[in-house]
């Protein structure tokens, strides 16, 4: 079972899952509480946390915007 490293903003989560990373940002989202603050991307690696900078071709990156609507919470 994969371990998915995910970071985008404030949020930074370790998620073990047999998910593919899209289905995974998606139940992931729900763990965002008032204090988080996302940024436009959310990245997704097995090897670590990633962002911008230190992302690298197999990182997964969704639009948080994407994840959020798909999960109702923009409309």
């Amino acid at each position: 079972m994969p371990k998915y490293y995910f970071n985008s903003g404030t949020l930074q989560l370790i998620y073990s899952t047999s998910k593919e990373p899209y289905e995974a940002c998606r139940t992931i989202i729900h763990e965002i509480n008032e204090n988080d603050e996302l940024d436009e991307f959310i990245y997704c690696d097995e090897c670590g946390m990633r962002d911008y900078v230190s992302a690298d071709p197999k990182t997964f990156v969704v639009e948080t915007e994407d994840i959020l609507r798909k999960e109702g919470y923009i409309k």
